[in-house]
């Protein structure tokens, strides 16, 4: 357990490094050739041992943000508290910057009418406001010119760059998460800004402004489980709106068999589907285009943008930048579920 546990610090230092955070590379390789502290983090919750959650919780509590000694020392002496703290935790960076690819999808699908805008795995929700921000994609512009939330998405060279109509209008909008975060909560909000690396501070910076439009209109997020709670979720949908449901970089967290029950489910309740998921990791994305697994050298094929289940894109990790694919035209994305009956 020791060597794969140590394995996924080291790839995570090559991802944080990438990443603009040497500080938690050093952290991540520190940690993955100290059996100690690998020993530490081995009495969390096999699912509470990603590095990003285990330096969260680091930080959350006080630790330095400081050299991996200083680290170390600080980590070991507190190893108690960091374990009681992962158990309760969840990795929920809820990155603002997947909205751009998501809003392209949603773009794209050519819904006539409103939205109801669902997404499972919201954490505090700030995915669910796409037309409050500023988004462009491309040489598209998406969303609301003058908000302070600005989201920017390259296109890189590949299939032809679609053009995106606007937005449909979005009359609702609601999440669905395992443990819901409200950053109007004592703490909440700084728990979101450690998830985030140290050095990333524009990263800090988008998350507050995106906040900021968060609470001048909270969505609500309901508590409950991805598969059991979604044909609730999807009943919220106001009479007269088109469900949409997204996911973005959520459904990793669930196991494979749960992972196919929600394709499946999704595909039974007659909804869209906006996914921005792990390349490879869905039978019902990238069933239309196959998309590989990406190599290590090929961080621009990480995600898949698909709409009901059929790749439009492939892009990095956060959404900053994605590839377009054949069947990303307007016309090949106009299908799927319609609007709930009023």
């Amino acid at each position: 357990m020791g060597v794969s546990l140590a394995q996924r610090f080291l790839s995570f230092a090559e991802a944080s490094e990438a990443s603009g955070s040497p500080l938690y590379a050093e952290w991540a390789r520190g940690v993955a050739s100290d059996l100690e502290l690998l020993a530490v983090v081995e009495r969390a919750p096999a699912a509470k041992r990603q590095p990003a959650l285990v330096f969260a919780a680091t930080r959350y509590l006080g630790g330095p943000v400081d050299a991996f000694p200083v680290v170390r020392a600080w980590m070991l002496r507190n190893a108690v508290a960091i374990v009681a703290e992962l158990e309760i935790r969840f990795t929920q960076t809820n990155d603002v910057r997947r909205t751009g690819p998501v809003a392209a999808a949603l773009a794209l699908a050519g819904v006539d009418g409103p939205v109801t805008l669902l997404e499972v795995g919201a954490s505090a929700g700030l995915g669910l406001y796409p037309d409050r921000y500023d988004i462009r994609v491309g040489a598209a512009r998406l969303g609301d010119p003058e908000s302070r939330v600005h989201v920017a998405v390259d296109v890189l060279p590949g299939a032809q760059e679609p053009a995106l109509p606007a937005l449909p209008p979005i009359a609702a909008r609601f999440g669905l998460d395992l443990a819901p975060l409200d950053p109007r909560r004592q703490g909440e909000l700084h728990w979101l800004e450690m998830l985030l690396p140290p050095e990333r501070t524009d990263r800090v910076e988008l998350l507050r402004d995106a906040v900021d439009v968060l609470l001048d209109d909270p969505a609500p997020v309901i508590a409950g489980d991805a598969v059991q709670e979604l044909p609730d979720l999807v009943a919220l949908a106001p009479p007269g709106t088109t469900p949409v449901v997204v996911t973005s970089g959520t459904l990793v967290y669930l196991p494979g068999a749960r992972r196919q029950a929600f394709v499946d489910l999704i595909a039974g309740l007659g909804v869209r589907w906006v996914s921005y998921e792990r390349s490879g990791l869905l039978t019902g994305v990238a069933s239309t285009v196959p998309v590989p697994a990406p190599s290590a050298s090929d961080a621009d094929a990480f995600a898949t943008l698909a709409l009901d289940g059929t790749a439009l894109a492939v892009g990095d990790a956060h959404g900053t930048r994605l590839r377009w694919l054949p069947s990303a035209s307007p016309d090949a994305c106009r299908h799927g579920g319609g609007a709930r009956p009023t």
